[in-house]
């Protein structure tokens, strides 16, 4: 336990102590509420400055009376800005007071596997700045954590809690350590699942060999995995050793270890539930994973001869679609229409839902063509982009309405969005007049709507405003509303009032939003244009829009992507004012990166500040590390 003692004037604080206690008698009273929110609260500044009078006297600072600053907000920030400029300083010992106070919020956390994880990652932003010693104290207090079970950590999370810090152990830079814990896990699932992670971990270093070395004993662990890991119920499936096998080959792939990393992915396969409706499609992942890695036409093409086994057709279409792009970006253009030909010819298409199988089948052939074809119009190929189009089925009305129980609408129209995104292409290649003739063969309103939008959104990207404006005014016609209440028609000006946006036309897309006659139809289109706005770097405008809201779901959703915009600009303090009004997860996360944000400016002062307003234990833990951690960097 540990606690701010009134019989040692030093206030000692063990490192490694597990609990707080303050004897309020000692200090004097107080609550969080009776401190306005833009100062840390005192129990926040106590933590800070517990344990710091040693400190003080090394670097000259004034010693504090905490009965005297128990009330008084503006003692408490003078005594917080003063830290906040000896941390920009680059003093070392404050750095590493931070990281005790970071320690002491993270053993705070109630839930056991949150605790863990958060002082695993404090420990390896210890190791980070080089400070070994404490990083593995903080590393074997996770570990300790992990040893002992209750009714709130069982021995079912146990096995999960040790394999994460084994691999958090690998990432501080203790790799025979982290080897070492991985042994003492029980299952060869979590033993796999850990040796595969820190391969990646030394791969990254550059560390290959050893990584290579690793990963075949991961791959030996996952072999070795036996037992039904399989199960169907409830509309779900899974399976343990598929879905680490997956991974494996992924990162044998990484290693440039292709032909086992093939051979693994043709050992998997996917599944799917009893109902058909869910599945997992390991088999696809595992080549997906190998593909990221291929950089030549010659592996890629290995990896369509191995991928002639896939028996699912899902997974099929997945992988073989992804070969097609890959072997397109490569200027085998050939090779990759065959594939959308062989795509078209050997996998059916899916018109009658019959089946949780058939369900999930639906769409996927169409997908896999409409990856193909825009990627070889993205490269030039428009001939060839077009006639993979047209191989693409677009459901009939009468295929719908024998399917009338499902929404349909999207893949009854994946073929007209395909010849879109074919003439966006063209637009951005300059040849304006062929993409408008491929959009005014498109049949659906809104389709080709979307259509003419994109032609001048690309014209206003290369700067031709004038002539996006001309070709709007000539050629956009929107959907009649007859029903205000039609909700397809309504989301169709939705779709459009947002293109519009990124077109550059905001004063048209504001007045169409502004005509929806459903509230919570114009709310949408009004959010879509504030995100849109927010993406474009309007975001002073987008927040304008955004307070309009009502609906909170949709204005939480403006809102935090207007606070990472304006993070992302480095419009800090606006930031922090968004982010302040979210709700706490998103708040959380947000302030986080805020934090770090100011710790990189040197403003440690205002970075403390806002870490003591983030609601989660776990990421105000994080976000102090992350302070100190920098603290000593600018050493």
């Amino acid at each position: 336990m540990v606690w701010f003692r009134s019989d040692k004037p030093n206030l000692q604080i063990d490192y490694l102590s597990t609990n707080i206690e303050i004897q309020s008698q000692s200090i004097g009273e107080f609550t969080m509420r009776s401190l306005p929110h833009t100062f840390p609260s005192m129990a926040f500044l106590l933590l800070i400055m517990a344990g710091y009078n040693q400190t003080q006297i090394a670097v000259g600072l004034p010693s504090y009376n905490l009965a005297e600053t128990a009330h008084n907000p503006a003692i408490i920030a003078e005594n917080l800005t003063m830290l906040g400029r000896e941390i920009a300083a680059g003093n070392e010992q404050l750095g590493l007071q931070l990281f005790d106070r970071a320690v002491q919020v993270a053993e705070t956390i109630e839930d056991r596997s949150t605790k863990i994880e958060a002082l695993s990652n404090i420990a390896i932003k210890l190791a980070e700045v080089g400070q070994t010693q404490k990083a593995r104290q903080l590393l074997d207090r996770a570990v300790q954590l992990t040893r002992k079970t209750d009714e709130n950590f069982t021995l079912y999370q146990q096995d999960p809690a040790l394999r994460d810090v084994a691999i958090k152990v690998a990432q501080a830079g203790f790799t025979e350590r982290a080897l070492q814990l991985t042994q003492t896990l029980a299952s060869n699932t979590r033993k796999a699942e850990a040796l595969n992670a820190i391969a990646s971990i030394l791969a990254e270093k550059g560390e290959l060999e050893t990584a290579r070395k690793i990963l075949l004993q991961a791959l030996q662990k996952a072999r070795g995995i036996t037992g039904d890991y399989a199960y169907e119920s409830n509309g779900s499936c899974g399976n343990e050793k598929f879905e680490i096998l997956a991974k494996i080959a992924g990162n044998l792939s990484l290693l440039s270890q292709f032909d086992t990393a093939l051979q693994v992915a043709k050992s998997v396969t996917g599944c799917s539930s009893a109902t058909g409706e869910s599945g997992e499609n390991y088999q696809a992942w595992a080549y997906l994973g190998i593909l990221a890695h291929m950089a030549n036409a010659n592996q890629v093409k290995q990896a369509w001869a191995s991928s002639q086994n896939i028996q699912n057709d899902v997974e099929k279409a997945e992988v073989w679609s992804a070969i097609a792009v890959k072997l397109a970006g490569m200027n085998e253009v050939n090779l990759a229409r065959s594939i959308a030909a062989q795509i078209s010819e050997k996998i059916p298409t899916t018109t009658k839902i019959d089946s949780g199988s058939a369900l999930r089948e639906l769409g996927v052939k169409e997908k896999a063509l409409r990856n193909i074809a825009v990627k070889l119009a993205e490269v030039g190929q428009f001939d060839a982009a077009k006639q993979v189009a047209e191989t693409i089925h677009e459901l009939t009305p009468a295929e719908i309405a024998a399917n009338q129980d499902f929404n349909l609408g999207n893949q009854a129209r994946e073929k007209a969005f395909t010849f879109v995104e074919i003439a966006r292409q063209l637009a951005k290649a300059k040849q304006i007049e062929p993409a408008l003739q491929i959009v005014n063969s498109i049949e659906n309103g809104e389709i080709k709507a979307l259509g003419i939008i994109a032609i001048a959104q690309e014209l206003h990207t290369a700067g031709q405003a004038p002539q996006a404006e001309n070709l709007l005014s000539q050629n956009l016609q929107l959907p009649a509303i007859s029903n205000p209440d039609d909700f397809a028609v309504n989301q169709s000006i939705i779709r459009i009032a947002e293109a519009l946006v990124k077109a550059g036309q905001i004063e048209r897309s504001l007045q169409i939003a502004e005509s929806l006659k459903k509230d919570d139809s114009k709310q949408e289109a009004l959010t879509n244009i504030a995100v849109q706005l927010a993406e474009i770097g309007q975001v002073d405008r987008a927040l304008q829009i955004a307070n309009t809201l009502s609906l909170l779901g949709l204005k939480e959703s403006a809102l935090t992507k207007i606070a990472s915009k304006y993070l992302e600009i480095g419009q800090l303090d606006r930031a922090v004012q968004v982010a302040q009004s979210l709700e706490e997860n998103n708040k959380a996360n947000i302030l986080a990166k805020i934090v770090d944000a100011f710790a990189k400016l040197g403003n440690s002062e205002t970075a403390l500040q806002v870490a003591q307003t983030i609601p989660s234990q776990e990421i105000k833990a994080n976000a102090i590390a992350n302070i100190a951690a920098r603290t000593i960097k600018s050493k």
